[in-house]
Formats: C-alpha cells, structure tokens, sequence
C-alpha cells in the first residue's frame, strides 16, 4: 500500500503530475505493510501483598502471559537486496484499554525506521535494547510473564522513572529511546550494536547509552553476550545526577526434540554508589521446557535477584514458576502459571522480615 500525503483525488492532474517528475517514478518497487498483535485477558491472585497477609486479585494488565500490543511493519524493495522498513508498536491493558505506560506514549514499545541488506540493518527510533534482545535467546520463558519473571525489566534501558532503594537505569528499562541500531547476521552469527543520544545540552555522555552483543547459534545450541555502557540521570528530585554504569549479560541455551533448557546472568552495577539507591543488581537463572503433545506444554524456571550497595546486600528475590499452556489453535492459548516468591531485606513484608508470596495466574491469550 502506497499513499501520497496530499488528500488530492487520485485523478487530479496536478498531483500526478508531482508524482511522475519524482527521481524514482514508475520504478516497480514493491512496498507491504502488515497490522499484527496480541491480547491477553487473566486473572491472578498474590498472597501476602500486605503486611497482614492479606491477597490480591486482579484481572486489568499489560498481559499476565504475554504482553498486550499492536503493531504495524511496513517494508519497501528498493532493489538490489536491499529494503526501506519501519515499525511501530503500541501496548496496552486489557482491562482498561489505556496504553501500558504512564508518560503517553502512543507507541511506547518501538517507533524506529532504517535500511537493510546483505550487510545487515541499521534502525533509528525507539525499540528494544540490545541487552533486551540478546537475554531472550536465553531466558527459558522467552519474555512471558514478564510482569513477574525479573529479566526484561532488568535488561538494560531508558527508565521511565526512578524508584528509592532499586538499582538505577534498570527499573523500567528494556528499550533505548533516540537509538541506532545495527544488526547483522552471518550464517549462525548475529552481531548487534547500538548508540543512544542523551540529547542533554553541554554533553554528549550525560543520558546517553552504547552497547554490544553477540549470539553465535551452532546447531541446537545458542549462546549469547552483551555488554552497555550507559550514564542514566540518577537523581531522585529536581535536580540532575548522571551516573556511569555497566551491565553484562552472558548465557546459553539448548533446544532438543520437544524439550528446551536455558539459563544465563545479568550483571548491572554503577562505578558510585547514591545515597538510598542500591548500585549493584545481579540476576542469575536456570529453567527448562517440554512439549508434552503439540498442544500441551510446560514450562519451569528459577530466578535469584539480588541488590546491594557496595559489598551489602540490601535485598533478595528468589522466584520459582511454572507456566503451562494449551493451544487451542496455531493463534490462541489458555495458560495457567504457579510462582512462589521468598523475599528478604527491604522488599519483604514487613521490611526486615522474610515474606513468602504465592502467585496464581490463569487467562487466554490471542495471537493475530
């Protein structure tokens, strides 16, 4: 689908006219452009989400199994192996049908543009991080609950917000605004690159972000690494406070006939601590999955989060899950997910205390 933005009728002559002296008139490039998304409707109950002890039941979210989202890819043949391509993607609660962020984003989960061929492709805009991209060849959910599972939150990215007491820049991180992006793939090689302006005035470090990963996939088996580099404002008030900080990620993955194991770390820790904010959070994993038929599968992993600053451990999360799911066709599944959560230091109830917490999830999600 082509239009061109000028509301004129398509017999006007004048507006043929602007189009027939363009460079590239009458050339047959061939252009798509494809709407797709997911929604996903459940309920879950927590336990132990107040200091009494008492539950909480909900059924509005982002998407309890996957996250809610539409999107629109468009490509253009520009020939010679090579394409114009862009993306959009919006997300959004189920129940409410308000977007999945608080700053208005109309397409908060990517909004990018770019160029590829046989050298690879390189995208400018808003879109998951390279940390991001490089954590889902190992994490044995592959992003699924991802409201409770702790590692696409602790991929590095932008933070929406910063929050007392959490490591800074991984809260609500994931993706880089103001980005450029390269991928490249050579046989079972990816190699991915990317740089995020700051767009602060009087410096080009302040806000900004660079990064590098690499997943090699020899056969069954896949491993990955990634390293960013970024200097995120880590100021709780008014003022500004930009910090450096490194994170890096390694881990791998087997996939079998019907089975699957994977498990991998993320190390995030800034080079100064901030009075209040933990400088240092380290996630490490291990789980596996299995097709019991074409229709019936299960899912298991455990998840340990820690915080500190300096060499003080200031927190700790150990997650177990299992997720299974049946499909009912190659678009729609209904999912049942089981987690149980011990907590210690500040993020137990009440805080100093250990809080277990016990989780019980279960929907349909629709895949268009």
């Amino acid at each position: 689908m082509t239009i061109y933005g000028t509301f004129k009728e398509a017999n006007d002559e004048t507006n043929n006219e602007q189009i027939a002296k363009k460079p590239f008139a009458g050339t047959n490039y061939q252009s798509t452009i494809n709407i797709y998304g997911t929604i996903d409707a459940g309920i879950r109950n927590v336990t132990n989400t107040t200091k009494d002890g008492g539950d909480t039941l909900k059924m509005g979210s982002n998407g309890e199994y996957y996250n809610n989202r539409i999107g629109i890819k468009g490509t253009e043949d520009l020939g010679g192996g090579m394409n114009a391509h862009f993306h959009l993607e919006t997300g959004f609660n189920t129940g409410t049908g308000a977007l999945d962020n608080n700053a208005g984003r109309m397409f908060n989960r990517i909004s990018s543009v770019g160029v590829a061929g046989s050298f690879g492709s390189i995208d400018f805009g808003r879109m998951p991080s390279v940390s991001c991209k490089t954590i889902f060849a190992y994490d044995p959910f592959q992003y699924r609950y991802v409201q409770i599972i702790p590692l696409a939150g602790a991929s590095a990215g932008n933070a929406d917000g910063n929050f007392n007491g959490f490591p800074y820049g991984t809260i609500g991180g994931t993706r880089f605004s103001n980005d450029v992006q390269y991928i490249g793939k050579f046989d079972g090689l990816t190699v991915l690159a990317e740089y995020s302006a700051g767009e602060v005035a009087g410096s080009n470090s302040n806000g900004s972000a660079k990064a590098i990963g690499l997943t090699y996939r020899p056969g069954p088996f896949v491993i990955g690494a990634a390293y960013t580099r970024q200097k995120p404002n880590v100021a709780t008030g008014s003022a500004v406070d930009y910090r450096d900080q490194d994170q890096i990620t390694f881990g791998g993955a087997y996939q079998g006939d019907g089975w699957r194991i994977a498990g991998g770390h993320i190390n995030t820790e800034a080079e100064t601590a901030v009075k209040g904010i933990n400088n240092q959070a380290k996630n490490s994993w291990i789980g596996a999955s299995y097709d019991f038929t074409p229709a019936i599968s299960v899912t298991t992993g455990y998840y340990r989060t820690t915080l500190a600053t300096g060499s003080a451990e200031t927190a700790r999360r150990n997650l177990m899950i299992v997720g299974a799911t049946y499909a009912l066709s190659t678009h729609t599944n209904l999912y049942l997910g089981l987690d149980r959560a011990i907590l210690s230091g500040f993020v137990s109830l009440p805080p100093g205390g250990k809080t277990r917490q016990t989780g019980t999830s279960f929907g349909i999600n629709h895949m268009f």
